[in-house]
């Protein structure tokens, strides 16, 4: 019991589940005045518009946008802009009536599916977390990256927005549908986590194999030419491999007790409980990184070629969309998409197994009530 009351305690000083849904739609108006703004500079003729021309690398990392130059992306960026701000003042009321839920949380949904689907690009697998932690990523990132990194925060801001539309605006009559959909998403969500644990792990032995110049997916031609022509990547290989195993360790963070509470051993935070937020923006940040690299390695592997995009022989020097390649192209197509789903199914189930059952329950409601049965047993 002391466990609960440490972080009884720690819930009620930092403010606990309530604190984050108070600053996100704000948060997401915030991002639509930016977007609104810059839709006008650019529009105006401005400098710095991040899209066409001015993204060399674009086309480079699959990106659908590569072009659109500043004489239509500037209002289409307005326009959008304009919509979002609406559905962030929808998210943002306080008269949270029936009539409208739905239309609100499609809306904001539907906002941060545009920004993923269709702005986003594989660049962010490496500035999102886990290897947007490396400094060296974000030395080497131009505007038209760093605007990526924005519209990416955007997308996250606007799904948090209409979490927390939702858990505010439910129906008072509807509180055992709401608890039995809740237990529904945690049970999907415990499978999912297991199945996102399992996803990284052959990326990770392929990675580790041909650091050792072993060909494992992929012909053994192509392992030694990796090797020869770039050294480095004895030491690169199992880096990548390693932040792949660690997004691994992360990701059981949501079926642990470390997930919801900091461990000793972090100084500052140890035994206060994890914002609701934070779990759900690094899993989300990650959820979106690894989904748009999918869709760029699934494009070449249909044979989409986009304009200004370097074909794979002048990139590795030999084609690796043939299927003798499924390590490099195949197993990333097949594997990322799946770890994307289910990473984002593994972040619902934990959203509701430490959401507070009622509206009007105590924040730290849930933590307590897992830990006394943890204590229990």
């Amino acid at each position: 019991m002391a466990a609960v009351t440490a972080v009884t305690a720690s819930a009620a000083v930092h403010g606990g589940w309530r604190s984050w849904r108070r600053w996100v739609p704000a948060a997401a108006s915030g991002f639509a005045w930016f977007l609104i703004a810059m839709g006008v500079f650019w529009s105006l003729g401005g400098a710095g518009y991040p899209f066409g021309r001015n993204d060399s690398t674009g086309p480079d990392y699959s990106s659908l946008l590569a072009g659109l130059e500043r004489d239509a992306g500037g209002p289409l960026i307005t326009v959008f802009g304009v919509v979002a701000l609406a559905v962030a003042w929808q998210l943002d009321v306080r008269d949270r009536s029936p009539g409208r839920r739905r239309p609100a949380i499609v809306g904001g949904v539907s906002v941060a599916a545009v920004i993923v689907l269709v702005v986003l690009d594989g660049r962010m697998i490496a500035l999102l977390p886990p290897l947007g932690f490396l400094p060296i990523a974000w030395l080497r990132a131009d505007w038209p990256t760093l605007f990526q990194v924005a519209m990416a925060a955007g997308a996250a801001l606007f799904l948090l927005a209409s979490i927390a539309y939702a858990g505010g605006s439910s129906d008072p009559d509807s509180r055992d549908l709401r608890r039995r959909r809740a237990a529904q998403w945690v049970r999907a969500g415990r499978i999912a986590t297991y199945v996102a644990m399992v996803c990284p792990l052959p990326y990770a032995l392929i990675r580790l194999a041909w650091s050792r110049g072993w060909a494992v997916g992929a012909p053994e031609p192509f392992v030694v030419s990796l090797l020869r022509n770039q050294p480095e990547n004895v030491y690169i290989e199992p880096t990548l491999a390693s932040f792949a195993l660690g997004g691994v360790v992360l990701t059981s963070g949501l079926l642990c007790r470390w997930g919801r509470v900091f461990p000793r051993w972090i100084p500052w935070l140890r035994g206060r409980v994890v914002p609701m937020w934070f779990p759900l923006m690094l899993g989300g940040s990650a959820v979106i990184a690894i989904f748009v690299f999918g869709r760029g390695l699934l494009l070449g592997q249909l044979g989409v070629h986009l304009p200004g995009q370097l074909d794979t022989f002048q990139l590795w020097g030999e084609p690796v969309y043939d299927w003798a390649y499924w390590g490099a192209g195949g197993l990333g197509w097949c594997l990322f998409p799946l770890w994307s789903i289910s990473l984002a199914v593994a972040l619902a189930g934990y959203y509701h197994r430490y959401a507070p059952s009622e509206p009007g329950a105590p924040a730290d409601e849930p933590i307590r009530r897992q830990l006394a049965h943890q204590d229990s047993d």
